[in-house]
């Protein structure tokens, strides 16, 4: 468990979680997660907000704001979770 934050406009660039779960409770600030195959649904979440992210499941991290930073508490079931996670490529639409 620890604490995240993504500067404002930054973006946790698109990835997967091999193997393990992840929970994160909203501090402050506002997110865009887009999730999915081909990263094709968007979700947005504020302060007080809870998110669950599935193993396995592609998505991408958006601070929606361009002054305000994103904080969160988060928690993996994977102590090791650096290891198990991996980028993702989104498909590019023909």
């Amino acid at each position: 468990m620890n604490v995240a934050t993504i500067p404002p406009g930054g973006v946790a660039a698109a990835h997967i979680h091999v193997g393990f779960e992840v929970m994160l409770y909203i501090l402050e600030g506002r997110v865009r997660h887009e999730y999915g195959p081909n990263l094709e649904h968007a979700v947005e979440n504020t302060a007080g907000d809870f998110i669950f992210i599935e193993p396995g499941v592609p998505h991408e991290v958006f601070n929606v704001s361009e002054t305000d930073p994103v904080v969160a508490v988060v928690a993996r079931s994977d102590a090791s979770e650096w290891e198990h996670i991996v980028p993702f490529e989104r498909r590019r639409q023909s």
